[in-house]
């Protein structure tokens, strides 16, 4: 009986000790999870930036392109005009021949 006392003895020291191993293990993967989750978290924010670069590089060269339509559009029209100026009555029968065109393919 004084055997399982002495037993009992002993294992009580150890669970102190046992128990303050589990807290600094706990506690070191505590510290790995939140190193974890900061590195995360700095790689989305860096993600974010970068996609957010992207989207105003791609916003610019959209709007630079819409510009070059722009213009080249003008100067196709600018270039129409100018040739009705030149030759109104050529004008006036290649409207013509494409209005009846149109007409003779509508009808079908």
């Amino acid at each position: 009986m004084e055997n399982n006392r002495n037993n009992t003895g002993a294992n009580a020291g150890a669970a102190p000790a046992r128990i303050d191993g589990i807290k600094e293990s706990v506690k070191s993967l505590i510290d790995s999870g939140q190193e974890k989750a900061t590195a995360i978290k700095d790689k989305v924010v860096d993600l974010q930036h970068k996609a957010k670069d992207k989207a105003v590089d791609l916003k610019d060269k959209a709007v630079d392109l819409q510009h070059k339509a722009k213009d080249r559009g003008n100067a196709i029209a600018d270039r129409a005009t100018e040739m009705i100026k030149a030759h109104p009555f050529a004008a006036v029968g290649v409207a013509f021949g494409i209005g009846y065109i149109a007409m003779r393919l509508v009808r079908r």
